[in-house]
C-alpha cells in the first residue's frame, strides 16, 4: 500500500507541474513579449529584447524543462524514501 501512495503523490506532482507549465509559464512569457511589442516597439531591434522576442519558444522550453527536471528529482526522492 505504501508504494501506491508514493505513485499517487508522484502523479499529483506531475499533474500540477504540467498545469503550471501549460498555463502559468506560457502566459508569463506571452505577457512579457506582448508588453514589449505593444509599449516598447522602438526598442524591439535592440538587445536583450530582440533576443527574448526571437527566442520565445526556446525560453519556454528551457523554463518548462527546468520544472520537469525538478519533478524528476523530487520523484526519485519520493520513491527512494523509506
Amino acid at each position: 500500500m505504501d508504494i501506491l501512495l508514493k505513485i499517487f503523490m508522484i502523479l499529483i506532482l506531475f499533474f500540477f507541474i504540467y498545469m503550471w507549465n501549460r498555463f502559468i509559464i506560457k502566459n508569463i512569457i506571452k505577457l512579457l513579449i506582448g508588453f514589449h511589442k505593444k509599449y516598447n516597439t522602438n526598442n524591439l531591434n535592440k538587445q536583450p529584447i530582440k533576443f527574448v522576442v526571437e527566442n520565445e519558444k526556446n525560453i519556454y522550453k528551457l523554463a518548462s524543462g527546468f520544472y520537469w527536471l525538478g519533478v524528476v528529482i523530487i520523484s526519485i526522492g519520493i520513491l527512494t524514501d523509506e
